[in-house]
């Protein structure tokens, strides 16, 4: 669907605000008395550069917000690289207390604590991250994190909806559900992508990562479907024609904290927490979307035909997936959080001007 004023603002803003803070913030250190408490943050990106690397961004915000509101009192010490392990090592060691904050978990993982937390992997329910962020951030997401801090002693402070799963394909330009027919699309082997695309009337065909170029190029399938970072990572635009920002799945990332550790902080350490997370979320949202926009085009510079799906089309793409994917997550995913995510999005639509 088409980008609303609203969204382009947002993205302008979070732009300005996470330069705005690594300059005034996490890339001058600061000089402090000795700290009387430290937490452990882990993340597994590289620190190369603020654009190859959002949780270099969100990392260092969080810490020189936490430092200087603390006078130091509390210091914050980064692990990027997979220094502490990978991805489910660190929510493991972040669950146990070993360390204190894990930035970068995915709802996957945090699905193995309890599968309710896969409502979110529900296709076509959030039509741009602006409803995304309203969504996890408003009441929707502080019940559910309450919930996942009573499952598995982590506790979500940051929802960080990134990057949107899209199709392409060498076929021909996907407007709506009708020009999905027919065509051979690879999907993870994931039971809920190949529920959505079987839905569209398309063929869902699993093919490895590494061998997904050859595999569009010889034909063995005809599309895929990938966040615009994925599509040029890989040169995928290279054996695709066309490309369309249906917006189908949103990543969402999340910062997880020891419950315990948090519970335990003094109130007033518990906002600057709180405070320091939003502001690191800004700072990461801003280096995604400025990514996002230079992988946008690169992509249609390479001669790939980028389209952008009015809100009225993305609905028909709703009305055609959500039915028979939520037949697939019956026993899995409890109708409670299916109908308050809803209800949550049918608000934060409304309120952003995408539906009346």
């Amino acid at each position: 669907m088409k980008r609303t004023p609203s969204f382009l603002k947002l993205a302008a803003m979070v732009t300005s605000v996470a330069v705005t803070l690594l300059l005034t913030g996490g890339l001058f250190s600061q000089a402090f008395a000795k700290a009387e408490m430290v937490i452990k943050i882990g993340h597994c990106d590289t620190h190369v550069g603020i654009v190859e690397s959002p949780y270099y961004a969100y990392t260092e915000t969080f810490k020189s917000i936490v430092e200087g509101r603390t006078d130091g009192r509390i210091e914050v010490q980064i692990f990027p690289n997979s220094q502490l392990g990978d991805l489910r090592s660190q929510m493991e060691q972040t669950a146990l207390g070993t360390m204190q904050v894990t930035a970068g978990m995915t709802v996957d993982l945090l699905a193995s604590y309890d599968p309710n937390i896969q409502v979110l992997a529900i296709p076509y329910t959030f039509q741009n991250t602006e409803v995304g962020r309203i969504v996890l951030n408003g009441e929707f997401g502080n019940e559910i994190s309450d919930f996942i801090a009573q499952k598995s002693k982590l506790r979500v402070i940051s929802w960080l909806p990134t990057a949107f799963r899209n199709f392409s394909n060498s076929v021909r330009q996907i407007r709506t559900p009708e020009d999905m027919k027919g065509l051979k699309m690879r999907t993870m082997q994931v039971p809920i992508h190949m529920s959505m695309v079987k839905a569209l009337g398309a063929n869902p065909t699993p093919i490895p990562w590494e061998e997904l170029y050859s595999a569009l190029q010889t034909g063995v399938v005809d599309g895929q479907e990938n966040p615009p970072y994925a599509v040029v990572m890989a040169k995928l635009y290279e054996v695709q024609k066309y490309y369309t920002l249906d917006n189908h799945l949103l990543n969402v990332a999340v910062v997880v904290i020891n419950d315990k550790f948090f519970n335990e902080l003094k109130p007033a350490d518990q906002q600057i927490i709180k405070h320091a997370a939003r502001q690191a979320e800004l700072a990461l949202l801003g280096v995604v979307t400025a990514k996002e926009n230079l992988d946008l085009r690169t992509i249609s510079k390479a001669g790939c035909s980028i389209y952008n799906p009015t809100s009225a089309e993305f609905a028909q793409f709703r009305e055609k997936v959500q039915g028979p994917v939520l037949k697939t997550l019956e026993g899995k995913v409890d109708k409670v959080w299916t109908d308050k995510l809803f209800k949550a999005i049918e608000k934060a639509e409304k309120e952003t001007g995408l539906t009346p």
